[in-house]
């Protein structure tokens, strides 16, 4: 009897686990029929990036941006560019900093520079897609997951982030 109750214990948390991974990672979104945003193929002066990126290069810093659909777009970028590319040139003046930049810029301490990385409350899972104009971050700090924020990060409430927020873009 014991072993019935433990392997049904097992099997809810087992379930239970399953279901918050569901809502951590958003593509697995797909099978409980939720609509998901295109996920463009995105690169600055030829360099991919990733979407949460945008919010750090300052709007003035940008010479030009094309927007690439369908075949012109799987064409060149592969099946990564399904949901289209965004290309952006910035002006040659414009300085772009990378992760490790930034670790520098704002001393994040070498402990902290393993820790997974944020930008406007979206999780980077790629990090080495970041890059930022350093003027554009408005602060960069160490943060653990709000409990009660509408989007989780983690499942662990103790796990710490390294949150990157943008400065607003000026109006043009």
């Amino acid at each position: 009897m014991k072993r019935l109750i433990f392997s049904l214990l097992l099997a809810g948390c087992g379930l239970q686990a399953f279901a918050q991974q569901e809502l951590i990672h958003p593509k697995e979104q797909r099978k409980q029929g939720l609509v998901l945003q295109p996920q463009p193929y995105i690169q600055i002066n030829g360099k991919q990036v990733v979407q949460p990126s945008l919010a750090l290069i300052k709007t003035e810093n940008i010479e030009s941006i094309d927007v690439l659909k369908n075949e012109n777009a799987t064409g060149l970028f592969g099946d990564k560019a399904k949901d289209g590319a965004i290309l952006i040139k910035v002006k040659s003046t414009a300085k772009l900093a990378n992760l490790q930049d930034i670790y520098t810029q704002y001393r994040i301490p070498a402990a902290q520079q393993n820790l997974k990385v944020v930008i406007n409350n979206q999780v980077v899972k790629d990090t080495n897609l970041i890059l930022a104009n350093l003027e554009q971050i408005d602060t960069v700090e160490v943060v653990k997951q709000d409990i009660i924020a509408p989007v989780r990060w983690s499942l662990n409430d103790e796990e710490e982030f390294l949150h990157i927020i943008s400065k607003p873009q000026n109006k043009q």
